[in-house]
């Protein structure tokens, strides 16, 4: 596994999910064109996603989101447009395309996430995602659009 860049507490600071349902546990790199994230929580037996003790790759798209979602709130945070003590902004799934599955092994010892933006503005975003194995391989990519409530209306 790679070093550590943000922990989960740091995630946490970033994205409105905490607790069991932050799946990512660690940020290994960031900037402005793409995040890669890593986690073990698949293998957690309390992963709220879990039904009968299985995640369904179904979930693996949730791990893509929430790589999402971290990218988003550091650019906020980066570019100032947040305050540290700032909730987390709330962004929706609208939509996902493109989804390609690979051979998942539940018990792989790490998931890897990378997402890239594609289109992002104050309303929505579109991204790329990809979950890796330990062996660096695909076992669930695709495309994500995020949209943003008006809060102000």
């Amino acid at each position: 596994m790679r070093a550590e860049l943000l922990s989960k507490a740091d995630i946490e600071a970033v994205i409105p999910h905490a607790d069991g349902m932050c799946l990512l546990e660690k940020v290994v790199s960031y900037s402005q064109d793409e995040i890669i994230c890593q986690t073990q929580s698949h293998l957690d037996e309390s992963n709220p996603l879990k039904t009968d003790g299985q995640l369904s790759k179904m979930h693996l798209i949730e791990y893509g989101a929430q790589a999402i979602a971290i990218h988003g709130g550091l650019m906020e945070r980066d570019s100032s447009n947040t305050e540290a003590d700032d909730e987390p902004r709330v962004g929706y799934i609208a939509m996902v395309k493109s989804v390609k599955w690979g051979d998942f092994n539940p018990y792989t010892p790490f998931l890897e996430i990378k997402a890239i933006p594609l289109v992002a503005d104050e309303m929505t975003k579109l991204y790329e995602f990809d979950v890796c194995d330990a062996e660096q391989h695909s076992v669930c990519s695709g495309r994500v659009m995020v949209v943003h409530p008006d809060l102000e209306s």
